[in-house]
């Protein structure tokens, strides 16, 4: 009796610290309205076993219905959206099976609401962000799978957010992101699998934060 007792108490300790993940009722996630991301949330689930997809969107302002979802099984792609001025309601994601992808988000200042991830899996793209000033929610990072690709993002202006990152797997492309003045934050990198491209960054004045560098698979390249 004392055994059940105890466990009784256990079980509820144990659902509070996460060590029992609940699955969404789908294994893939297509948002493209506040109404979806809402409803995920009322789900109450917080692991999606496939990819999430929040895109295609002019109305998506915010992502607080998913603060429960802390890990995905596929990528996450966040494309297209109007209105999306943060990623906060990503704080508890930690895991991404596949590749994390944010594209043409033309309101999003900031990826604060990625500080909980430690790695991405396959690649990662952040591209065609205008309003995106740093990648300061990117700090937790200490690695990529494959490919790391750094693009078109005006108000980039430094690489802030990837201070811990130690490696890359595949290819590391950083190209025409006009504020961007240093790779001062690029100082924990020591290796990179593929090719290392770095071109048309109009203001970027030095490579002093490649000083750790020891190690290109591939080709280096840099105009």
């Amino acid at each position: 009796m004392k055994i059940v007792a105890r466990l009784l108490v256990l079980l509820p300790l144990l659902w509070v610290e996460g060590v029992w993940a609940v699955d969404c009722p789908s294994e893939d996630y297509d948002l493209n309205s506040q109404a979806e991301v809402d409803a995920l949330g009322a789900a109450g689930c917080d692991r999606i076993s496939g990819y999430l997809y929040i895109g295609n969107s002019t109305d998506i302002t915010n992502l607080d219905g998913l603060t429960n979802i802390t890990s995905l099984g596929g990528g996450l792609n966040i494309y297209d959206n109007a209105a999306l001025a943060n990623l906060d309601g990503l704080a508890s994601l930690t895991s991404v099976g596949s590749g994390l992808f944010i594209s043409l988000n033309p309101a999003l200042t900031n990826l604060d609401g990625l500080a909980s991830l430690t790695s991405v899996r396959v690649d990662l793209d952040i591209s065609l962000n205008a309003a995106l000033a740093n990648l300061d929610g990117l700090a937790s990072l200490t690695s990529v799978g494959r490919n790391a690709i750094i693009s078109l993002n005006a108000a980039l202006a430094n690489l802030d957010g990837l201070a811990n990152l130690i490696s890359v797997g595949g290819d590391l492309t950083i190209y025409s992101n006009a504020a961007l003045t240093n790779l001062d934050d690029l100082a924990s990198l020591t290796s990179v699998g593929g090719d290392l491209t770095i071109y048309s960054n109009a203001a970027l004045t030095n490579l002093d934060g490649l000083a750790s560098l020891t190690s290109v698979g591939g080709d280096l390249g840099i105009w």
